[in-house]
């Protein structure tokens, strides 16, 4: 009987292998994703799905603590010193964090190396801009210089795609990580079949004892929400990262089915390119911003659930929040007093542009159509695959579009690389001198009161130019199975806590 049981047991795995379906066992957890991601190299990656692959591959030299908002705690750092002028930093590493290829231990020239691959590859040089040097005195200590003091620098070394990387492998793969694993995180990459799955095993060889407590994280994209909500009522998934608000109301329904709702950090906007006729006019901006009633479009998509944003981006909770509301009311005979102004007071055509994947996106588009239409601006939206639609926005080639971010916390995340002129991120090609000018004070700036009131001029001069016309903050909501241990629901929907998480 026994060796029945066997062969039919391996038979049934030679099976889901044969047709590309992982086998799951008890020890794994299997995360629903949106969207795949585009690449495994975390000093490449800026979209969500790569992020939530490749976060738990890899270690950085401080993290967000779990159960948190803003708070972070030592990881491959096991203390770190800062000089009395905020200009130098001094990290000692913890012993025994190895890397996933060769085991061989992780140390400071690694972490100088990554350092400047990330400037080099330039996704987030940002971060470093204010580096003056790295000097290494010994193999578990690195100091770094700044030309000035910088207030958020800790925090840019707890993002997880500020990654310590392993040289060896980045040489062996000619500099491309896309595909490959060069971490010392909890998790090693087993497997990545593009939207299939992405199969991480645990890492024995991880520095801190016990941990993870799991053996296997499979990773599967099922960008239909409806997908994603059966997938997890059967148990073919235990997790699904970002809950919107039509699944919650179904998922209370199941049994089995735990869901967490914590104040979240993804926020969304309509995206106005300032190059783009006639939309290099601040004042068919401003008329977009009237035109369009907030409160409606968070009723019907959010199920009024959001936090609209009628002002700044920041949301209420936010320690930096301006408490601006000019677009709190929708003013159509200021929409059209604008369009008149700026010439075109029989109204324009335009495109808007969203990813097809994104359905909560696309049912706001629609309605953004219809109230855009009452003051004589006609939209064609336009659905794009994901993949097609994020490259269309990194080259500027759009007029309009509905999308969000997600993750920040200080608000220099929120602003500098998307706002600034020269921002890595700045897809509206926004530029103005004087704002570039306070984003590099609220860098430097160490005191908080001060700071806060340069961040409040800088929402100020975003309410006034309109390079988004922003909407609403939306709630974290994780939905996961009740045998679900450990996994920490947290704001920027990271998945860090999975090396803490358990099955019962």
């Amino acid at each position: 009987m026994k060796k029945r049981i066997f062969l039919a047991v391996s038979l049934l795995i030679g099976f889901l292998v044969t047709l590309g379906i992982p086998p799951v066992f008890a020890d794994t957890i299997t995360v629903a994703l949106q969207s795949d991601g585009k690449t495994l190299d975390p000093h490449k990656a800026s979209d969500a799905g790569s992020i939530h692959l490749i976060e738990n591959m890899y270690s950085t030299l401080l993290r967000h603590k779990a159960g948190t908002y803003g708070e972070i705690e030592p990881d491959l750092a096991e203390s770190y010193t800062i000089s009395k002028d905020g200009r130098s930093y001094t990290f000692k590493l913890r012993k025994g964090a190895r890397f996933h290829d060769s085991g061989r231990e992780v140390k400071a020239a690694d972490v100088k190396y990554s350092i400047e691959r990330i400037i080099e590859l330039k996704e987030r040089a940002a971060h470093f801009s204010n580096l003056a040097g790295m000097d290494i005195s010994d193999d578990y200590t690195i100091i770094f210089r700044l030309k000035e003091a910088m207030a958020p620098f800790l925090m840019f070394l707890a993002n997880p795609m500020n990654a310590v990387v392993n040289k060896d492998v980045v040489t062996a793969n000619a500099g491309n990580l896309d595909r490959a694993d060069a971490g010392s995180g909890p998790f090693r990459l087993v497997e990545w079949k593009k939207d299939q799955h992405c199969i991480l095993e645990k890492y024995q060889q991880y520095y801190i004892k016990g941990l993870p407590k799991l053996d296997k994280v499979i990773f599967r994209p099922i960008p239909d929400t409806t997908a994603q909500s059966t997938a997890l009522r059967n148990g073919e998934v235990d997790i699904i990262l970002d809950v919107n608000n039509k699944q919650a109301l179904l998922l209370k329904k199941a049994g089995n089915v735990t869901l967490k709702n914590v104040p979240g950090t993804f926020w969304e906007y309509i995206g106005i390119n300032t190059k783009h006729e006639p939309f290099d006019d601040v004042r068919v901006r401003q008329a977009v911003s009237y035109a369009i009633d907030r409160n409606i479009i968070n009723k019907m998509v959010k199920f009024g659930n959001a936090t609209v944003l009628d002002g700044g981006v920041l949301p209420p909770s936010h320690w930096a929040y301006a408490n601006l509301h000019p677009y709190g009311k929708r003013d159509l005979a200021k929409a059209r007093q604008l369009l008149k102004a700026a010439g075109l007071g029989n109204g324009f055509e335009t495109v808007l542009k969203v990813g097809s994947d994104f359905e909560y996106q696309v049912s706001a588009a629609q309605i953004i159509k219809q109230q855009l239409k009452d003051v004589g601006i006609k939209v064609k939206v336009v659905g794009m695959e994901s993949s097609l639609f994020f490259n269309s926005l990194g080259k500027h080639d759009f007029a309009l579009t509905v999308v969000g971010w997600l993750g920040f916390i200080d608000p220099d995340e929120y602003f500098y690389n998307i706002f600034h002129s020269q921002g890595k991120w700045n897809q509206q090609s926004f530029a103005n001198a004087t704002f570039d000018q306070l984003l590099d004070q609220g860098r430097k700036e160490t005191d908080m009161a001060k700071r806060k009131q340069i961040y409040g001029q800088i929402q100020q001069i975003l309410v006034d130019e309109v390079p988004m016309a922003f909407l609403y903050m939306n709630p974290r909501i994780t939905a996961y199975r009740d045998n679900v241990r450990g996994f920490d629901a947290h704001p920027t929907v990271t998945t860090i806590s999975l090396r803490e998480t358990s099955l019962k």
